[in-house]
């Protein structure tokens, strides 16, 4: 049984790993510019978060007035992973992306969506 359990997990995560590159190979040019707060689940109305992606894997989080962390982020399958460094410590996150690629959403609930100007 034991063996089976194992054998199942290995299947998963070579699953993942698979989807994880398919979402890799095919670039990451529709995450580049910025994504703003669009839907709080703790502050309903404020929008005042943006996070600024690149092309070359780096994001800046701020605010209208300054920014808070850098990051480095890497696609997953259907996430972002992002290694932070706020307050001068190392800080992991992950946003799931939405199937059509509309939305991230934090892992309480916080949904960004990309800026179209």
């Amino acid at each position: 049984m034991a063996i089976r359990t194992v054998d199942a997990v290995m299947a998963l995560l070579l699953g993942l790993s698979c989807a994880g590159s398919a979402l890799a190979q095919e670039g990451t040019g529709w995450l580049a510019g910025t994504w703003q707060l669009a839907e709080d689940r703790k502050k309903l109305g404020f929008t005042d978060d943006f996070m600024d992606f690149d092309a070359q894997g780096t994001v800046v989080l701020r605010d209208s007035q300054k920014a808070y962390a850098h990051c480095r982020y890497q696609p997953g399958a259907g996430v972002l992973l992002l290694t932070c460094i706020a307050g001068g410590k190392e800080r992991p996150m992950t946003m799931r992306v939405a199937p059509d690629k509309a939305s991230l959403t934090n892992s309480v609930g916080d949904v960004y969506r990309k800026n179209r100007k």
